[in-house]
Parts: structure tokens; sequence; C-alpha cells
């Protein structure tokens, strides 16, 4: 009996045939897995945003807002100034600095009744997220 070894034609083409599959399916997961991972960073960012926003109004002595922006005095004189960047938030101290808290941004309004401030901010993605707080000194 003769022992032969080795691949015939058939097997070749169809491995091939199953790594050409693997290679085309593998970047279509992929770019769902980052555009699903994308959409949770953008919410996660827009929560963080949200939380030192609340944080600064809560420890304001004066909260003033203009079209596009809010300014926060703080106890120690500190001014915090929040405002459109391009499609950006950024925070800036005594108008210095350049700190973006909050990316790909379509707009956010501000409305400040009393010792209540309430800000909506639209992303990108369409969704508007809101948040009041209260200035508690």
């Amino acid at each position: 009996m003769k022992n032969e070894k080795g691949f015939t034609l058939l097997e070749q083409m169809l491995t091939l045939t199953v790594l050409l599959a693997i290679i085309w399916i593998i970047p279509l997961l992929m770019s769902a897995a980052l555009q699903e991972s994308r959409s949770d960073f953008q919410q996660e960012e827009a929560s963080l945003f949200f939380h030192l926003f609340s944080k600064e109004i809560r420890e304001a002595t004066n909260v003033a807002h203009s079209k596009g922006s809010i300014e926060v005095v703080k106890r120690d004189g500190t001014v915090v100034k929040y405002e459109m960047y391009g499609s950006s938030i950024r925070r800036r101290v005594n108008n210095t600095g350049h700190e973006i808290v909050l990316q790909e941004v379509r707009g956010f309004v501000i409305e400040i009744s009393g010792s209540k401030v309430m800000i909506e901010v639209e992303l990108n993605n369409g969704t508007k997220e809101k948040q009041v707080c209260f200035q508690m000194s």
C-alpha cells in the first residue's frame, strides 16, 4: 500500500474559502463593536460633564449666562466659564485655559431661575441630555 500524505486541490480550495470568509467577516464585526462602544463612550462623557457642571453650580456664589455660555463665580472669586467651542464644550478658568469637557455637541441651552440651573445638551447623534442642578451657596 502506498502511504500518500498531503492536501488535494479540493482541500486547499475549501481551506482558502473558509479563510477568506473569516477575513471578510472580522472587519464587519469590529466596525459594529466600535460604533456601539463609541455611543456608550459619548453617554459616559456626557454623564461626567453633568457631574462636573453640577458640582460647580452647587459650589457657586453667582451664576450668569449669555448666549452660548455660562459663567460660574466660586467662593474664592474664581470665574469658571463653559462655552461652545466648535462642536465641543470647553471650560475656562478666569478666561484662561482650554479644557474640553464634552465633545461632539450640536449645541446647549441654559436656563436659570433663581437658584435652579437647567442645562440641556444636544449630542451629534441626535440625543438630548438634560440636567437640573441647584446653587447651594
